[in-house]
């Protein structure tokens, strides 16, 4: 297990680790979008577990393998989070995990947020 808690509360924020795509047994497969799908949903479960959603989140950082991979990145992170659009930062770079196509940290808050254009 890494050196790590999952989420941390400071405030009215929540912070939540890097997640990767890991199965129930382990292992990371498919490609960026489906990876992207799980991990945020298992980020939505966490937040789930301290009374938030997705709709909480202001920053998303994300670290992708691929320049290629960006589009289908996107398109998944749009997915998941719908109409609310958080806050994002998205860098290309190589993961200490293999098979890892994208790894996504989030900060949530407890206030109301209120978006500005």
């Amino acid at each position: 297990m890494p050196h790590l808690s999952t989420a941390l509360r400071t405030g009215s924020l929540l912070f939540l680790s890097g997640q990767l795509a890991f199965d129930d047994k382990g292992e990371i497969h498919g490609d960026v979008s489906e990876q992207t799908a799980l991990i945020l949903a298992r980020h939505a479960d966490v937040l789930a577990q301290h009374g938030l959603g997705l709709e909480n989140v202001v920053k998303a950082s994300a670290w992708v393998t691929e320049q290629a991979d960006f589009a289908s990145f996107d398109q998944a992170f749009a997915k998941a989070f719908g109409q609310h659009r958080p806050t994002r930062s998205t860098v290309v770079s190589q993961l200490a995990i293999n098979g890892a196509k994208v790894e996504i940290d989030l900060i949530a808050s407890f206030e109301p947020i209120h978006a500005q254009a």
